[in-house]
């Protein structure tokens, strides 16, 4: 009997899913507490290092900040365009912590070792830290239609364990309905409990579909989720996981080569030839 690829190609995203999960248990080893943290981050580093498209470069740890300066709080890893500027003088073991300009800025990624209340409401405000985009006009061609952008960078929370989906749904619209004022551009794309569920932002075109070919329903039940809402399954939430994020960093590289970075005002800000 022929083995179709794409059944091999979804077990090897299981194998590495399984991988992920194991790494991040053996991990407790560590006594402590931030050992097992940062274990668990570069476990994660080194999982997109060797899949993320190589237009990327992937950092543990930083911050991203804009044209004006305005920083974002600490995050975990950050990948970043193959022609974004790196500072990595104090970090040329690639251990330490890293800054990028968030244009081209392709993700960011916080790294929980257990998701609570008090961990998702850390990650939900870092990721709402990150400085909006700028707007693409003069920057790319104008016959080309890059949908989206002002979402950059995506946007991920991994935990390798975590409270229920119920308790982690309900503290996510907590979260908003205290904070209404984020924009949905500095809301998560993804948040993955690695074996337990993915909680998905919906964008234009995206949907869940099970094996069967019909449409997953949103966790607060009623039918498709509009664009903006969120989105939770736990089919197969690792390898879902593992293929929507991959994507969505693919999708990003190839689009930010149509796109003219220009890192000039770095220099005549740090120069002060501009206030």
């Amino acid at each position: 009997m022929t083995v179709n690829f794409f059944d091999r190609l979804r077990k090897y995203y299981q194998d590495v899913a399984t991988v992920l999960r194991g790494e991040a248990s053996a991990a407790a080893i560590f006594p402590n507490g931030g050992d097992i943290g940062g274990s668990r981050e570069d476990i994660y580093l080194q999982f997109l290092r060797q899949h993320a498209p190589t237009k990327c470069n992937v950092f543990k740890g930083g911050f991203v900040f804009d044209d004006d300066g305005v920083e974002s709080k600490q995050l975990d890893i950050i990948v970043t365009t193959d022609i974004a500027p790196r500072f990595d003088f104090h970090n040329s073991s690639g251990s330490g912590k890293a800054f990028s300009p968030v244009e081209g800025t392709l993700g960011v990624f916080s790294i929980k070792s257990t998701l609570d209340r008090k961990e998702l409401f850390d990650a939900l405000e870092g990721i709402a830290s990150i400085p909006p985009m700028r707007a693409l006009e003069g920057r790319i061609n104008p016959l080309m239609k890059l949908r989206g952008y002002d979402d950059w960078p995506l946007k991920v929370i991994y935990a390798s364990k975590g409270i229920s989906l119920e308790k982690a749904w309900a503290h996510l619209h907590e979260f908003y309905a205290v904070n209404p004022s984020v924009p949905i551009a500095r809301r998560p794309n993804f948040i993955h409990v690695a074996g337990g569920y993915l909680i998905s932002r919906i964008v234009p075109g995206m949907a869940y579909r099970e094996p069967s070919g019909v449409q997953q329903s949103h966790a607060g039940g009623g039918g498709t989720p509009a664009v903006g809402a969120f989105s939770a399954t736990s089919l197969e939430p690792d390898v879902q996981a593992i293929c929507w994020i991959l994507n969505s960093l693919q999708d990003n590289a190839m689009a930010s080569a149509h796109i003219q970075f220009g890192y000039g005002n770095l220099i005549n800000r740090a120069m002060g030839f501009i206030d």
